[in-house]
């Protein structure tokens, strides 16, 4: 499975805090270097993207969106799965 360079780094900072919750301000602000021309839309197609290649390999934890919060990576299990 290849992960384009964002998605790898996104994942990273997902991973980096696992099960706690990242703001999407913060992974918008360390995935780009200019949030003025980032789109929000483009941190949600990203996070869709690594969701679902997390779920082709078969990963044990999956990216979780906490409405108005963030985003969070946890255990499959957690996340009632």
């Amino acid at each position: 499975m290849e992960f384009t360079q964002t998605e790898f780094r996104l994942l990273g900072l997902l991973v980096q805090s696992a099960e706690r919750i990242i703001t999407r301000e913060a992974l918008l602000e360390q995935l780009w270097d200019d949030v003025s021309f980032v789109d929000d839309n483009t941190l949600t197609v990203n996070v869709s993207r690594v969701r679902r290649k997390l779920e082709e390999l078969g990963a044990g934890a999956t990216i979780v969106t906490k409405r108005g919060r963030g985003y969070l990576l946890e255990p499959k299990d957690a996340a009632g799965e």
